[in-house]
């Protein structure tokens, strides 16, 4: 798809590296701001008060098997065509030539068209089991700071100042001040 320099098609242009230095640059950046991200994403999870965690965890996988059963997966392949670009280019002599350039390749995408009415059904089924969903902010730094940090094993009782704090084992703590 890359035949030379300025030619249809050809969307890498190749200057000593620095094109794919750049690449390998966002790539970086973009991952670190993800991991970020992460650190200060709310936390989502189905309460119930003094609920133990793990009973919690246990009861999700159950739902989520259930409703797999109930509503299975129905994996979908869609084709997305290639974009591209006109750019003109103009000669001294006042003549121009319209091309266009590639932007993305053409390619193919995988979905789960039962996703969405799966995850409904493992809510139903959580909430018969007397759990809601709840979404709960990250800690500030100075509740972080204060907060001796074990990982929450009973659901404590949410007020709204409840806060919860992502620890490194990928477990979370719940802090209600």
């Amino acid at each position: 798809m890359t035949e030379g320099f300025g030619r249809v098609n050809s969307f890498v242009l190749l200057r000593d590296g620095a094109i794919l230095a750049d690449m390998y640059r966002i790539r970086n950046l973009t991952l670190s701001a993800f991991v970020l991200l992460g650190a200060c994403a709310p936390l989502s999870i189905y309460y119930k008060e003094g609920a133990d965690v793990a009973q919690s965890e246990i009861n999700l996988t159950r739902c989520q098997v259930s409703a797999l059963k109930e509503v299975p997966r129905d994996i979908r392949t869609r084709y997305i065509p290639a974009r591209y670009a006109p750019y003109t280019h103009c000669n001294a002599a006042g003549y121009c030539t319209t091309r266009y350039t590639m932007i993305s390749p053409p390619r193919t995408e995988t979905y789960d068209a039962s996703a969405k009415l799966r995850d409904k059904v493992v809510g139903q089924c959580m909430a018969m089991a007397g759990y809601r969903p709840v979404s709960l902010p990250a800690c500030d730094a100075e509740t972080t700071r204060k907060t001796a940090l074990t990982a929450t094993k009973t659901l404590p009782p949410l007020t709204p100042k409840s806060c919860a704090i992502r620890l490194k084992s990928g477990n979370w703590q719940i802090v209600t001040p």
